[in-house]
Order: C-alpha cells, then structure tokens, then sequence
C-alpha cells in the first residue's frame, strides 16, 4: 500500500545521505495549507521552483541567438536554440536588454571583469587588483538567502576553469571580478567548485567528515558504488511506493550510478598515462576532455535539482577573458581572440561554433 512520505526522504548508509526526487507519495494532502515559505519557493503546482545562471564569457554573436519575431516562438528557432525546439513553449527570449553597471562610466577599460561582476549584481564593480574588491549580493544569493533553508545546500557554485581570488587580470581589475559569478556580499566573491568528483562527493557524500572518508576508502577498496551503502534503506522503501513512484526512484539512482561510474572512468584513464610526468603536481578529478568536464558539471546540476538538493545553481562555461581554444570541435584559436573578431566574418563563424 503506498504511503505519504515526507519532502525531505533521505536514503541513508555509511556517510551516504542521498536526496530523493519528487515522488508522487511526497505530494501533500490537499487540505494541507502551504507554509509562507513554500508560497515563496514553490509554484502553483507545488513542485519547487529552481533557478539556474549559466553564463558563456567573451560575449555572444547575437544574430545566433535572436529570433527574427517578437512574440510566441514560431517553427523557426535562430540557429543556437535550435535544439530547444521541442520546448519552445516554455521558452521565454529577452532581447534588448542592456547592462548598464557592465559598461566602463569613466572606469576605463576592463570590460571582461566588469561582465562577469556586474552579470548578477547589477552593481559596478570597484576598480581595484587589490583587496578592496567591491561589486555587489548577487541575484542567486539573494534567492537562496529567501528559499534556502528548503535544502540541503542554500546554493550550488560549480564552473569549468579554476579561479583567483587576487591579483590583476582585467586592465587593472582583481581577478575575483572576472572569474566569480556568485557573490555573497558586496566583497565577498563565492568561489566555484571546477572538479566534478568534489561536486559528487559534495552532494552525495553525507555530512560526517570521519564517516565520508571511510565510506570513500571502502568504496576505492572494493570498487563499490555509493549506491552500494544506501540499498537496503533503498529495498525497505521501494516496498512503501506505488509503482510510478518506484519506476522515478530507479531511474534517478541509475543516473547517479552512471555519472559516480563516468567519474571513476575518467579517473582510471587518467591514471594510466604516465608516458610523460610533467614537473608540477598531477591535477585529479577533473577530465581532460572539456566536452566531457562540461557534460558532467551540467549533469550534476541537474542531479542536484532532482534530489532538491538545492533550487539555486551558477554555472559558468569558463572565465571572462578566457583564451581557451575549443579544438574538438574545429576552433584551435582562442576563444577571447575569436571574440574581437572586427566583424572578419572567419572570426564570427568561430564564435558562432563556440556559442
């Protein structure tokens, strides 16, 4: 017989705490009134509303991104939302937007730090390399500062490139202004976590720091999933839930299953090029296959999202200013190269690949 379960079901084992997805015995009676915050935090449909910032660095080749006519999205989507076609429908556009606080307003030049801080702030940001940074509470911590307390984790901070916290990397302003998306105050940047094994440890690894470690240590011993310590919790409950309830459940741990696996791959593969030992440390956790390091950070947001471990993500593809190249799909120059491209319509076909 399926039973009511509360929103926050937890599967638990050795230093393992897996958030559930929504479940079908979580929906609340409807005699229950909502609570003020979960007026706040959820939508009328009582499932929770999530927010998400992703953020592509150097600009964008707007012809790509602009559909041709104001209104409700035809057949024909620009060329960039294409696959975004089957959800069109629930696609808002906005075009003719400007940011003002992004612009120099006698600052001078430094364009790419001042994008990124100003992003979600909607402040000017100081002109400083030093340490008297000052931009502004960003949007998302605003909102997780409202609905945080509904999860685990108030806000999610994930990226792709590495940051730094000091130093001038923009015409004189502090690197913190063009590689931190999330700022908590209006000096204090939310630095991003880039390596997707840290992230997975993060959200699935349980609170107890002794407990994670010797969880983590027999998992690489016995080459154990997570999934491995939380099946008995798992069996117990499957017998609880109807069977729609039971299909969602094994679906969202199979996905977590293959993405642990994805990481535990990479890092295998890693480990056995040793054909050339660079004189620095070895990075670890982190793919040396950018499509794939994306991939992964995505999916982990998304599992984040399913488990309502948080409602509250930034992603950055990379940090303003950057000059990685994207050679696995044809652009071996340069992204912020290809950016100033001077309308050379070479350069444009690059950044419209890159986009």
């Amino acid at each position: 017989m399926p039973t009511t379960l509360p929103r926050r079901t937890f599967l638990k084992g050795l230093g393992t705490a897996i958030a559930l997805p929504y479940l079908e015995a979580m929906t609340p009676p409807l005699s229950a009134a909502p609570t003020e915050t979960a007026k706040v935090s959820t939508a009328a449909n009582g499932l929770p509303i999530r927010t998400a910032f992703v953020y592509v660095p150097n600009g964008a080749h707007m012809p790509d991104w602009t559909p041709d006519e104001v209104g409700k999205l035809g057949t024909k989507l620009p060329w960039i939302l294409e696959p975004l076609a089957p959800f069109k429908d629930d696609l808002n556009i906005l075009s003719g937007l400007a940011l003002d606080k992004a612009r120099a307003n006698g600052d001078g030049p430094g364009d790419h730090a001042r994008a990124m801080a100003a992003f979600l702030t909607g402040r000017q940001p100081r002109k400083t390399a030093g340490a008297d940074i000052r931009a502004g509470q960003s949007a998302d911590q605003w909102i997780a500062s409202q609905i945080g307390d509904n999860t685990l984790f108030p806000s999610l901070e994930l990226g792709i490139e590495r940051g730094q916290q000091a130093g001038s990397c923009d015409s004189g302003y502090s690197c913190a202004y063009s590689s931190n998306l999330s700022w908590r105050s209006e000096s204090t940047p939310n630095a991003k976590e880039v390596d997707p094994a840290l992230v997975f440890d993060r959200l699935f690894g349980g609170q107890n720091a002794k407990e994670v470690a010797e969880a983590r240590a027999r998992r690489d011993m016995f080459n154990k999933s997570i999934l491995d310590f939380v099946r008995e919790d798992a069996n117990q409950l499957r017998k609880r839930l109807g069977a729609t309830d039971q299909r969602k459940m094994e679906e969202y741990l199979t996905s977590v299953r293959e993405i642990e696996h994805r990481i535990q791959r990479l890092k295998q593969q890693q480990a056995s090029k040793k054909s050339f030992t660079p004189n620095l440390p070895k990075p670890t956790g982190i793919p040396r296959d950018l499509a794939e390091h994306i991939q992964l950070m995505c999916d982990l947001m998304v599992l984040a999202f399913q488990g309502d471990l948080t409602r509250v993500v930034t992603l950055p593809f990379g940090n303003d200013g950057s000059n990685r190249p994207y050679p696995f799909i044809g652009v071996s120059e340069g992204h912020h190269d290809c950016s100033h491209h001077g309308r050379d319509p070479k350069k444009q076909e690059k950044i419209r690949i890159i986009n």
